[in-house]
């Protein structure tokens, strides 16, 4: 009963009795559709169930291990960021019900991605004996952590798409495109324009023609809303990047809010 508890209600030392009931429904939440998906063979759902409940772990053993104190904004975002990306947007299709869904999970993603580089080298920057970053720099190093973490999430779909047999790259229908597969010696640009209509041929098992059809244009397999997430994730980064050089620029006196979106160094006791 003790291993079930801890589970459930398993969170940062610092994480308040509000951030702790959110946890408990999350992981209810989150083992009630893994024990669904078992007796349907639903290994790719079952995988993201399991996998959503390990990401639930991540502040604990961030603060574990780095000995950092998160503050419950951030760890309330965080846990949210995850429920939202993995069980209402991939499994229950959020992504595809609000169109918005997906953009403001990757801004989102950008800025506090963003405030996590920011508070790592923050802390160096005032622990650390002969150090002196500029805030300039902090905001640099900021943004770069910020669209690394974006890269890394993309790279993570894609791997999603390919081995997993998952759409975690959304599909857009595009009306035109521009390739030299098309050109006749292979090297000049050929545009199809006004595209209205695609026809994919395959094969079944016992080989017979399947025929898809995809109606007003051509579907692109990815490369738009890879794109997309990343531009977005960009202007989250410059946000928290600007927020970041006032905050150090001004040496904690004004831009205070930018603390709930820290970690920062654990207090000893």
């Amino acid at each position: 009963m003790n291993i079930l508890k801890k589970f459930f209600t398993g969170s940062t030392t610092t994480a308040s009795k509000k951030v702790v009931i959110v946890y408990v429904i999350f992981r209810a939440i989150a083992v009630f559709m893994l024990i669904n998906q078992i007796p349907m063979q639903r290994w790719g759902d079952a995988f993201l169930l399991v996998l959503t409940l390990a990401l639930f772990a991540v502040p604990q053993f961030v603060e574990r291990v780095f000995k950092i104190e998160i503050p419950n904004l951030l760890e309330l975002i965080i846990i949210s960021f995850i429920f939202s990306s993995t069980i209402l947007g991939e499994l229950s299709d959020f992504y595809g019900y609000f169109k918005i869904w997906d953009t403001t999970l990757h801004t989102l993603n950008g800025f506090l991605a963003a405030g996590v580089g920011f508070s790592l080298v923050y802390l160096l920057n005032k622990n650390a004996e002969g150090i002196n970053l500029s805030p300039l720099f902090l905001a640099i190093v900021t943004f770069c952590f910020s669209m690394t973490v974006g890269v890394m999430w993309e790279f993570f779909e894609y791997a999603g798409d390919r081995w997993m047999n998952l759409d975690m790259q959304k599909d857009r229908i595009v009306q035109q495109i521009n390739s030299v597969s098309f050109g006749a010696d292979g090297n000049d640009v050929y545009h199809i324009e006004d595209i209205q209509r695609t026809v994919i041929e395959g094969k079944d098992d016992s080989g017979n023609i399947i025929e898809t059809v995809i109606d007003d244009g051509y579907l692109d397999i990815g490369i738009i809303d890879t794109m997309k997430d990343l531009f977005v994730n960009l202007l989250g980064a410059i946000v928290f990047s600007v927020l970041g050089y006032l905050y150090a620029h001004h040496d904690q006196k004004k831009y205070r809010f930018v603390r709930n979106f820290m970690p920062r160094k654990k207090r000893l006791k």
